[in-house]
């Protein structure tokens, strides 16, 4: 089929550049050999306009309409699919942010907590320097 249109095509082309004068105007007549031309393609019409042989839609068997109340029962079942697929997405997403914000609060108090147990240690020991320190100068007096 797509090669005698592209024949046809050709054909027309061909002819089209005879038809044409000097100054690539189109001499009178072209578009009535045109119409003849595209006239004798025979599958051109049935392009455009459907004959009422096509419209006529057959009955169906029980067996074509069994299909179609199954292929929208299944049609049913995959929407529910579907939407139970998007709320446990919408869940899952919901559930990662709170994760996400539990796991960086939780590194922030225990960068917090470091900090402050690094603080009481410096403290302890300049206590410990200090209670030393007290300790000598106690001994000595003594």
């Amino acid at each position: 089929m797509l090669q005698s249109v592209q024949k046809a095509w050709n054909a027309v082309q061909r002819k089209d550049k005879k038809l044409r004068g000097s100054s690539n105007g189109i001499i009178g007549g072209y578009h009535m050999w045109l119409k003849a031309q595209t006239q004798e393609i025979t599958w051109f019409p049935k392009l455009g306009v459907s004959s009422e042989e096509e419209t006529e839609v057959p009955e169906e068997s029980e067996e074509v309409q069994a299909l179609k109340v199954e292929l929208e029962r299944t049609q049913v079942v995959k929407e529910k699919f579907k939407t139970a697929a998007i709320r446990v997405r919408k869940e899952c997403d919901e559930l990662r942010d709170v994760n996400t914000t539990t796991a960086t609060t939780l590194e922030r108090e225990t960068k917090r907590a470091r900090k402050e147990e690094w603080g009481r240690n410096k403290f302890r020991g300049a206590l410990w320097g200090s209670n030393s320190e007290l300790k000598l100068q106690r001994a000595k007096r003594d």
